[in-house]
């Protein structure tokens, strides 16, 4: 199977978890059409991910694409101020403080334009949400879970780090097939604007 398919099958995991935890926890998961509140948050992404994005800007109309390079290009510059006001530039894992808001340039009247290629934190932001490598805490969407509320669930901790760990394999996989890596950090309006990263196929 070539690094897309990979990605692929990582998304479905990430979905069938997204689901599994819409089954279990009702109508605590908020999450629907219209809801982008996630979609102010600031995260980085990988090179794989920003491939993907990128291979969906290309197959958008050329109006469309510039219109949204156009507010990936404004959103970079306001990004950069935030996270540099402490005088350093964006790196690998340095994002301004908790809290900090600013609307995804693919957010256009609420919906996103990337959606079917949004990256995987797009698709599991919302639930609880377990990293093996940060194991101090479960996150969760404050619309979702209030701070310090019980979360009962035998199985996060096991599918999460099953899901954690294939990821790991398929970037592992990519630096294997000789994909690019970025010295800068990657976000969502990078990858709208530059062909970043890629998916070799193996």
């Amino acid at each position: 199977m070539n690094m897309i398919g990979k990605y692929e099958e990582i998304c479905t995991l990430v979905e069938e978890e997204f689901a599994r935890n819409r089954r279990l926890h009702g109508d605590r998961i908020q999450c629907r059409a219209g809801c982008a509140d996630c979609c102010s948050q600031l995260f980085q992404i990988t090179e794989i991910e920003a491939g993907v994005i990128w291979d969906a800007m290309q197959a958008m109309s050329s109006g469309e694409r510039a219109q949204l390079q156009t507010k990936a290009q404004a959103y970079l510059v306001e990004r950069g101020k935030m996270v540099s006001a402490q005088g350093e530039p964006e790196a690998w894992g340095s994002l301004p403080p908790v809290g900090t808001r600013l609307a995804c340039p693919a957010l256009v009247d609420g919906r996103c334009r990337i959606y079917e290629s949004r990256p995987l934190i797009c698709r599991k932001f919302g639930i609880p949400l377990w990293n093996p490598d940060r194991p101090g805490r479960v996150y969760a969407c404050e619309l979702n879970f209030q701070e310090g509320e019980e979360i009962v669930d035998g199985e996060l901790i096991q599918i999460q780090t099953a899901i954690h760990e294939e990821w790991k394999q398929v970037q592992a996989g990519y630096n294997r097939a000789g994909g690019p890596r970025e010295a800068d950090a990657i976000c969502v309006a990078r990858a709208m604007v530059e062909e970043l990263g890629g998916l070799p196929c193996d």
